[in-house]
């Protein structure tokens, strides 16, 4: 059997996929494919929030205003591309691989944006990092087409001894993607951190003004923190702009128009120039001097007006 190629991100590789021998197509085929009409709205706010949250809800929409549209309008450009695949001549279990993670991943998304607003950032997190899973899955599914089909053909069998149908998990995740993208690979490791019960994440958000000699603590905190936000939001800006370029070049199976297509790569440059922005909180990378890599969290602060600390994690 010729080699398979070389594993690579780029969209290339479902052509290059080809070359060597490959699992039969999908046995299903599409029955209906249902996809929002009018493109992708925001969740609006809930009814009896918080004080504290209702205020941070207040806030985010003042002081992240630029943030949250470029978000809505992404899943809205997001929406109506992927709608382009209902197309006849796109519409094939192909598609629907890449189109049934992307579903997940827009609605993660959504899900994510709503929690940031009302300051419950702690539980947005590990949406944020969910999402990252789900964006790079699909660009490692250009080169790994074969897991997908090799599912298809595994599940909906009848399992008569235990009466049930065989939904089998079809473990996936694309490591390999997360690991050779930089901004990628650091948004993942500190979703991980944050989202996990280490001491100090939870301190950042449980008591986010301590120190050495004071930790005041703040039990369930809902209060606005600009740091916060910015962070998650940015990590849900950087996969938007992962998932659109991804969707620029599936054309075969995301035929948009050309309009659509101009008006994507105008949003992500939009959204690339945001993220530029260097008075925003980031984490980043951080070699200290054992060689160790580390996390840096900077412009990390509660207003806007308040000094950025740096935390290194």
């Amino acid at each position: 059997m010729p080699k398979k190629p070389n594993k690579s991100r780029d969209e290339e590789n479902f052509d290059t996929a080809k070359n060597y021998l490959q699992i039969a197509e999908s046995p299903q085929r599409i029955s209906g494919m249902r996809v929002p009409n009018d493109g992708w709205q925001l969740p609006g706010k809930p009814d009896r929030l918080d004080s504290a949250a209702e205020d941070a809800w207040r806030q985010a929409g003042f002081n992240l205003t630029q943030d949250l549209r470029l978000i809505s309008d992404g899943l809205d450009i997001q929406a109506r591309f992927a709608a382009s695949g209902y197309k006849p001549s796109s519409r094939n279990m192909t598609m629907a691989g890449f189109a049934t993670l992307w579903s997940r991943s827009l609605l993660t998304t959504s899900d994510a944006v709503g929690l940031v607003r009302r300051a419950a950032y702690q539980s947005a997190v590990p949406l944020a990092r969910q999402t990252i899973e789900l964006v790079s899955a699909q660009i490692g599914l250009t080169n790994e087409l074969d897991e997908w089909r090799r599912w298809t053909h595994e599940a909906y069998a009848r399992n008569d001894r235990a009466r049930a149908v065989e939904q089998t998990v079809g473990h996936y995740f694309s490591g390999e993607t997360i690991a050779a993208d930089p901004d990628l690979r650091v948004a993942y490791r500190a979703a991980s951190d944050f989202g996990r019960p280490n001491f100090g994440p939870s301190a950042l958000f449980a008591a986010n003004e301590a120190n050495h000699e004071r930790y005041p603590l703040i039990f369930g905190d809902q209060t606005f923190h600009v740091g916060w936000a910015e962070l998650i939001l940015g990590w849900l800006l950087l996969t938007n702009n992962r998932q659109l370029h991804l969707a620029l070049h599936l054309e075969s199976l995301f035929p948009a128009t050309s309009s659509l297509r101009e008006q994507t790569n105008t949003h992500v440059q939009a959204v690339a120039q945001q993220l530029a922005d260097a008075r925003r909180c980031r984490v980043e990378e951080y070699k200290d001097v054992d060689g160790r890599k580390r996390l840096l969290l900077t412009g990390f602060r509660r207003q806007p007006s308040d000094q950025g600390k740096r935390v290194l994690l």
